[in-house]
């Protein structure tokens, strides 16, 4: 919600400078929040993502991406008081009118004023946003191996919501990076592209908001303190976890094989743990380095090769059926499973 505030807010700055404006007064007034909200942006979306995968409080080392908007801001706002409002205003009508011919002295407020507003800006907006962008897929990457970690099925988990919302801030730093290479541009190109530029720009915050809207938030299972195993007195720690580990594999079998708990339709790592007596790590690396593959991958095989048995034993089975016996909740997912793992369609691997 911040950061579609502070998007709004940005964009009716960028409106104005994109369509452009007689009231320098107003403008550089508008040009310190906007040097100031612009670099907040960035910093805001990478707190969404970083929220994907914690439920920890901010902390200083998440609020120190807001430096660089605040000192650049509170450097332009102090150049423009120095120079009072009559240079100020003949500053940005210098800037706005003459893109390709100004110049100014080294070493003097307005020079000083375009290298912070300006060059400065454009290379820690540049900097912040490839830092974003890097440190959001990261976080992606192990929000979804979380979940797989954890879920048996993954509808309703946001996957995609999340993976949408990367792709729109991948495409607004494309349009961020467009306007910034048109402001050396012909005055035809540049009011030729602006609508165009804010066309996409209000696109993208739509489509990155829908997708944000449908997000369901699930950072409080992937984000879970283990219980310490009880262990005997001088008994080393790593033989006691290399012995539970060991009679674990051998219920986990039983409890898989016999009991057949994959076709529980909303079965989670937690719960083979609690049948167990025992923690998730455990089950997770049972899973991990005995089968090479994640909970989400284990269980959907099992629940495959169970359908396989249905089909045989029932031949006049319809998906849906077997879907749902098999512990999928839903035709689609047993569908895209079912073909991943054999490499045939319902129809034809029955046909065969």
């Amino acid at each position: 919600m911040v950061c579609m505030f502070v998007l709004g807010a940005c964009s009716f700055i960028w409106i104005m400078l994109f369509g452009g404006i007689e009231d320098y007064k107003l403008y550089y007034k508008l040009d310190v929040v906007d040097i100031t909200l612009t670099l907040f942006i960035f910093p805001l979306l990478y707190l969404y993502f970083w929220a994907l995968n914690t439920k920890e409080k901010l902390t200083w080392k998440q609020y120190i991406w807001f430096l660089p908007g605040l000192v650049l801001g509170g450097v332009s706002a102090l150049l423009y008081l120095c120079m009072g409002e009559e240079r100020s205003i003949e500053y940005i009508q210098t800037v706005i009118e003459n893109q390709d011919t100004y110049q100014f002295t080294p070493g003097t407020l307005q020079w000083l004023l375009y290298l912070v507003s300006l060059q400065i800006f454009y290379v820690v907006f540049f900097i912040q946003t490839i830092a974003v962008l890097f440190l959001s897929t990261l976080n992606v990457i192990r929000y979804k191996k979380g979940i797989q970690n954890f879920f048996s099925n993954l509808e309703g988990k946001s996957i995609e919501n999340n993976q949408a919302v990367l792709i729109g801030l991948f495409v607004f730093l494309f349009i961020g990076l467009a306007a910034a290479f048109l402001w050396g541009a012909s005055p035809e190109t540049y009011y030729l592209a602006k609508y165009i530029i804010m066309g996409l720009t209000g696109i993208c915050v739509f489509y990155m908001g829908y997708h944000v809207y449908n997000t369901k938030f699930i950072s409080q299972y992937i984000s879970y303190t283990e219980r310490e195993l009880p262990t005997e007195e001088n008994e080393p720690l790593e033989e006691v976890n290399e012995a539970h580990i060991n009679k674990m594999f051998l219920l986990f079998n039983q409890l898989i094989d016999e009991k057949q708990m994959f076709l529980h339709s909303a079965l989670t790592l937690d719960d083979i743990a609690l049948e167990l007596n025992t923690n998730r790590t455990y089950v997770s690396r049972i899973i991990n380095e005995e089968f090479q593959c994640n909970f989400y991958e284990f269980i959907n095989h099992k629940r495959i090769e169970y359908a396989k048995e249905l089909m045989i034993e029932n031949p006049l089975f319809t998906q849906e059926q077997i879907a749902e016996m098999s512990g999928f909740t839903h035709a689609s997912t047993f569908s895209r499973t079912f073909k991943k793992q054999t490499g045939l369609t319902f129809r034809q691997w029955r046909k065969r």
